[in-house]
């Protein structure tokens, strides 16, 4: 049997001489095999990138398993000689099986096992396993199911119209391209997708039937890690105002759906420099949208009303306006100094509440939503590139709130 896994090896002969791990993992093949004269002596061959010839283990030199993080994909094996241990990383359920292989072998119950002799064990090119698929046809599907090892996926154009749950075994996935499919939903766990940086879903029907949920969009592991997302013409007509949370986000792209408008929100996205929203129905943008450091931005074929609104006769008092109660108060000063929280640490309901607070025109926390007006901005002056229609003025109508009597008379 054959591990694809990442291996760190630690010579404890140095750690006796107080020399440092370099605590690397390298991209490993480990390879369980035995010998042809001695049918009981098994051996683990270690191949790497930079160990091509493999360095042979024999099984009866272990003197210790570690795996009590086996759950995760981690196990460390400690052999008397040479003393090394083999730190080890890789899918929880392909190592789960070399594992127990492995613990056949240790114990002698090997009478059912086909293993093969080392002198046919060795890495070529064809043995690495894939890191890139690209399926153009329903055919393409490996009859094994999709790679472990997998770190670009590609299905394009296959009319899918569910979303295939074996991707969620993928954990090394990096770049996901579903585009030009009929997908109407994701699972919620896809969330949790540990390592996926790119993410392409465009000309699916997400948004055909209305409600979207949302929950694969912002679960813990992939709003840390994602970078770019694709969701063009998927027929959206709003986006969840816990956008923001992407935070890594660096590109966004929502060309070609049905938006008339977009988050207050989205001005908390730090990240973000490429925006595109050509071909939707907007009239107007969030004023949080000028706080971003955008160095692109499409706001081609939208409806952009030029003209300015006048803010309606305020009928509160300028402290309920302005100030709010004791919970706006608090909620500007825990969105400000940008504390963590989470339903596991304040109700669920504050929670909500911090998640819809606006921004005002200088960047400050706006959580009353009541009061804004409309007002005309040169977007030339705050961002790099825009592209607008060629027809038009290159001014748009942006939403402002306001924080304070000062900012509202400037």
């Amino acid at each position: 049997m054959k591990l694809q896994c990442q291996v760190e090896v630690v010579n404890r002969l140095h750690s006796n001489l107080n020399i440092r791990s370099s605590g690397k993992y390298l991209k490993s093949t480990l390879a369980l095999g035995k010998e042809p004269k001695r049918e009981t002596d098994y051996f683990i061959i270690h191949f790497s990138s930079v160990n091509k010839a493999g360095t042979k283990y024999s099984v009866k030199r272990i003197k210790q398993v570690f795996a009590k993080c086996l759950n995760e994909g981690k196990t460390t094996l400690r052999f008397e000689e040479p003393p090394h241990d083999l730190c080890i990383k890789s899918e929880a359920i392909q190592l789960k099986c070399f594992m127990r292989l492995l613990k056949s072998c240790i114990t002698g119950d090997t009478k059912n096992l086909q293993i093969a002799p080392l002198t046919s064990l060795s890495v070529t090119h064809k043995d690495n396993a894939p890191t890139k698929l690209v399926i153009r046809d329903r055919s393409e599907f490996p009859v094994k199911g999709l790679p472990r090892t997998l770190e670009s996926l590609y299905i394009n154009g296959l009319n899918l119209c569910n979303f295939r749950r074996d991707i969620l075994l993928l954990k090394q996935l990096t770049v996901l391209d579903l585009s030009n499919n009929a997908i109407e939903k994701l699972p919620p766990e896809f969330g949790r997708m540990p390592s996926l940086c790119e993410l392409y879903l465009s000309n699916n029907q997400i948004g055909v039937k209305g409600e979207v949920d949302w929950r694969w969009l912002l679960g813990p592991q992939i709003t840390k890690v994602l970078k770019l997302l694709d969701i063009s013409g998927n027929k959206l007509g709003h986006l969840p105002k816990s956008m923001w949370k992407l935070q890594k986000l660096v590109t966004l792209k929502l060309d070609n759906n049905m938006l008339d408008k977009l988050p207050t929100t989205i001005g908390r996205m730090s990240s973000l420099r490429y925006l595109t929203m050509s071909q939707n129905e907007l009239t107007s943008l969030p004023c949080s949208l000028l706080q971003c450091r955008l160095e692109y931005i499409d706001l081609s074929e939208n409806k952009f009303d030029t003209t300015e609104t006048p803010m309606q006769l305020v009928k509160h008092s300028p402290w309920e306006f302005y100030i709010g109660s004791l919970v706006d108060i608090a909620s500007k000063v825990v969105l400000k100094q940008k504390f963590f929280y989470a339903p596991n640490i304040i109700p669920r309901t504050l929670v909500e509440f911090l998640d819809n607070a606006n921004m005002c025109v200088c960047g400050s926390p706006v959580v009353n939503n009541s009061f804004y007006m409309n007002k005309e901005f040169q977007l030339k002056d705050y961002f790099r590139v825009v592209v607008f229609n060629s027809n038009r003025k290159s001014t748009v109508t942006v939403q402002c709130y306001f924080c304070s009597p000062k900012c509202f008379n400037r």
